[in-house]
Formats: C-alpha cells, structure tokens, sequence
C-alpha cells in the first residue's frame, strides 16, 4: 500500500511517497521564488506553487507502479491566498513577514481589545497573523474583496486543488490567522466582525486527518493516472506534521524539530496549563490530536546558524568534504572539542524568536581568547542554540507545560554533538527517530490512519517511526551547563541594553 504527503515550504514543495511501514518508495522537489513587487511586500505566487506541487506528484508518480491510497498535504503557517467562486485564484499567498495591514491592525485593536483577541485566539494580536492582511485586502483592494468565494491557508489551497473545490481546513493552520477560537475549535464571529469581514469567505475547518473527498478525475487524467479514488485527506501546519512523524503522542514528550529553525513541540493537556501565561510569552495553544494540544517554541537560527557558519567560516572544510566524501558537518563536529566550552553566544543572526519575539535583537559572543580555534567557536554556536532552546523551556514549565522527554527529527538530529550537547543543557532525555524527515512522515500516517491501514494515530506512528539512538544527560557535563546557563539568561538583557538602548 502507498501513501503521499505533499509538504508545502516558503521556498519549495516536496511529495514522498511512502508504504505503510514509513519507507520511502519514491520523492520528488520543486523550487519557486518568493516575490517582492515592492517593498515590505513578501508573497508566492499560489498558482506557481500549485504547478510545482502537481510537478512533484507526477514525478513521483512516474517512480512507482504502486497504487497511491491517500494524500496530504501540510504547510507553513499565517500565509493564505484567497479564491472565486470559479475556483480562480485572486490573490498571491501574502506571508507573514508582509508589512501589508498595519493600520488596519490598529483599527481592529480599537474594535475589540487585545486581552478579548488573546481569550478567543491565545495569541497576541500581531502583524505576523492572517487577519490584519485580509483586512487590508477589503479596505485597499474592494473589488478583489468583492470576488473572494474563500481564503485558504497554504495547506487548504493544495487540499481545495486536490479535490476541485472543496474548501476546508485544518484547526493549527486556521489557528494561525488570528480569528480562530482554539478553545471552540471554530472561527470566532466576534473577531470577524470587529476586523469587517463576512464570516462566509473562511474554509470548513475540521481536525487533521479527515477524509474531505477523493481526487479530483481531471487531476488524475492530468497526472497520468488511470484512477481517482485516492482519499485527499486534511492536512495540518507543518510543525505539527513533524509531531505526528516523530512519533509523539504523550503528554510530557516534545519533538525536537532540527530544520533550518530549530522547534521543540510539547504535548499537553488544556486543563494542565496556564493559557494566559503561555500566551503573556508568546506560546500559543494549538489543537493537536485527539484532546491533546501543543505550541511552539522556537529560534530562528537553528540549521540556518550552522550553514551561515559552513559558508562564513567553513571554507577549507568544505575542500576537504570535496576530497574525502565527507559530511562538511561531521567534519565541523569532528573539529569540536569533546569538553563543554566557556563561550557564551547569544544566536540571534536574525533576530529573537521566542519567547522574546525581537526582531532587533543582535547575536553576540564573548568569552573568547587567543586559545579559542575555529573547532571551539563552532561548539559554542552549537551551546547557544541549546543555551536559548533552555530559556523556552523553563518558560514554557512556568505555564505548566513540562517535558520529559524528547525525541529528535530533521537534518540537525544526525550530529551527536549537536543532541548530546542539547541532552546535558536540557537535562533531558533525547530519542533520535529514524525517520528524520518526520514532516512528510506525519502526512503519510494520517493518510494511514484514514485509509483504515492503522485503527490510529498511536498505533500508526511507532509502526512508523521508531528511536534510532537515545542521548542521556552527562552528570558532569549538566552541571558546568547549569553554572553556564545562569550567566547566558543575562545575554540577551545586556545586549538590548547595548545596542538597543
């Protein structure tokens, strides 16, 4: 039996194709530009990203002459496009780092009160989110407006394609538009009436894993199919399709996303946690399976610090990769000193993500002496990025959101280094999956799951995926961390205060 899952990035689209034990059958990638038509204006073109995501299945296809039973698909979050009621696409997805909607966000602040915002969403009203952006469609763009049948987060689109028109979506990625009450698990009138929009334009949302029809006969034709009845099932936000693919299903455990931004998703209960603390820190509360809800806690430069540093100061690492057929990263991992180093780096190459949400933050490094080699430097990114990982979860414990246990997905899960460094900073237990491209994993799962192959989520994901190496904490080495981690918490107030005045 196979299964797709097609996931959906800010840069590219990707369609696996899997059996029912989680083994890649066959993959496919395509690329597409994020546009800039004037500045402050981030979007993607939703039809090119409909075109590539159609080229990534037919390419897929073509490798295998196994009989696809399921697809999802699952994407990043806050972006949407919107559509007549043609099925016509109106509007490019706009992203959330678009400045589009400023005024119209103070003007919705003015209509109803953040704390209200905050009740119904658990997020703090932002620009990041859907719905000021939508609003600035209605007030700037009336006639666009006017034509708008639904708006679709990017995982939406993909499925309302999939299935010639129906429109739904799925509670995390409708969570992330600013209107959705995650406690009702519905979009919220009252917020949609104080932003002026017409409840009618938002998508059915249902949870993750439901079957909302069968591919649509045109699309099979055109992918070269000679059946549709593949079930298109619902997707999710991406973060969460890592968690369904990492195989956590338990309160106390967190996936360890080690992409380019380095996440850690823990699962929990509503009634064991403190809501309005989480949020006061940025931590939203997102449906997750069954009655168990998660958030995020994430930095911005998780793989990306490493591959700035691969491009910054890797040079001679990467000629020797060349010759040898090395990893260029396990050649960095090898260079590392195996002891815990006196560095302090602050990673905010891109800013501060949570819990601080500063874009102005700068990243910092003192410490160094004339004994510091590049092989140390290098630890010492790799000690700060679990330095700040750290700082998200004491603040997450402190809304009752507590970890036990982790278990590790994505490129970054490969270096023992990098995990063993995060299980004596965390004092944590860390299980790396053998699946470390759990994304797609969670899509291909839920279509398991829907399919009937596997009678749930539970059993479906450690059918699926399973612990590959378990890291445990050193005693030696969590003790200087703790020591270490005292001075670090002061980083980021001292460098504000430097630069930021």
């Amino acid at each position: 039996m196979a299964l797709m899952g097609l996931d959906v990035g800010t840069s590219g689209v990707k369609c696996t194709i899997a059996d029912d034990r989680g083994g890649v059958i066959s993959e496919a990638y395509r690329a597409y530009p994020t546009l800039m038509p004037q500045p402050g204006y981030f979007e993607l073109n939703a039809n090119q990203v409909w075109d590539a995501t159609k080229a990534t299945m037919k390419e897929a296809l073509s490798k295998t002459s196994e009989k696809v039973f399921a697809v999802a698909a699952s994407s990043f979050g806050e972006a949407f496009t919107t559509v007549d009621k043609d099925q016509n696409v109106l509007t490019n997805f706009m992203t959330m780092t678009d400045i589009r909607g400023t005024e119209e966000m103070e003007r919705l602040k003015n209509r109803i009160s953040d704390e209200a915002i905050t009740e119904k969403t658990s997020l703090k009203p932002a620009l990041t989110y859907s719905l000021s952006k939508l609003m600035w469609i209605h007030e700037e763009a009336p006639e666009i407006y006017s034509r708008i049948d639904k708006i679709l987060p990017g995982g939406a689109f993909i499925t309302y394609r999939l299935t010639g028109g129906i429109a739904s979506s799925d509670y995390a990625l409708s969570a992330r538009t600013l209107c959705f009450n995650v406690h009702a698990k519905d979009w919220d009138n009252d917020i949609i009436e104080a932003a002026g929009l017409d409840a009618r334009i938002f998508p059915k949302p249902v949870p993750m894993g439901t079957v909302v029809g069968e591919l649509d006969p045109a699309l099979a034709t055109e992918l070269g199919l000679s059946y549709h009845d593949i079930k298109v099932v619902i997707g999710t936000h991406d973060q969460i399709a890592a968690g369904i693919g990492g195989a956590v299903d338990e309160p106390g455990i967190a996936c360890n996303g080690t992409g380019t931004v380095d996440c850690i998703l823990p699962i929990f209960k509503q009634d064991q946690v403190d809501v309005a603390v989480n949020a006061s820190h940025n931590y939203p509360l997102v449906p997750y399976m069954d009655d168990l809800f998660t958030t995020y806690a994430y930095i911005f430069d998780g793989g990306a610090l490493i591959a700035w540093y691969k491009d910054t100061f890797g040079r001679s690492e990467q000629h020797a990769a060349e010759v040898t057929g090395q990893s260029v990263y396990d050649i960095f991992d090898q260079e590392a000193p195996s002891e815990p180093t006196n560095l302090l780096f602050l990673p905010h190459l891109s800013g501060a993500a949570l819990p601080y949400m500063d874009p102005y933050s700068k990243g910092a490094m003192i410490g160094m002496d004339r004994n510091t080699d590049k092989g140390t430097f290098f630890r010492g990114l790799c000690e700060g990025l679990a330095y700040e990982l750290k700082v998200n979860i004491d603040t997450m414990a402190e809304g009752g959101v507590k970890i036990n246990a982790l278990r590790a997905t994505g490129g970054g899960s490969v270096s023992d280094l990098r995990m063993q460094i995060k299980s004596d900073v965390w004092n944590l237990p860390i299980e790396v999956m053998k699946v470390k491209n759990a994304g797609t994993l969670g899509l291909i799962i839920m279509g398991g799951v829907a399919s009937g192959i596997f009678k749930d989520y539970h059993e479906a994901m450690h059918a699926m995926n399973t612990p590959k190496k378990t890291f445990y904490p050193d005693p030696k080495n969590v003790a200087f961390y703790a020591e270490q981690y005292e001075k670090y918490k002061k980083l980021y107030r001292m460098q504000k205060e430097i630069l930021q005045g």
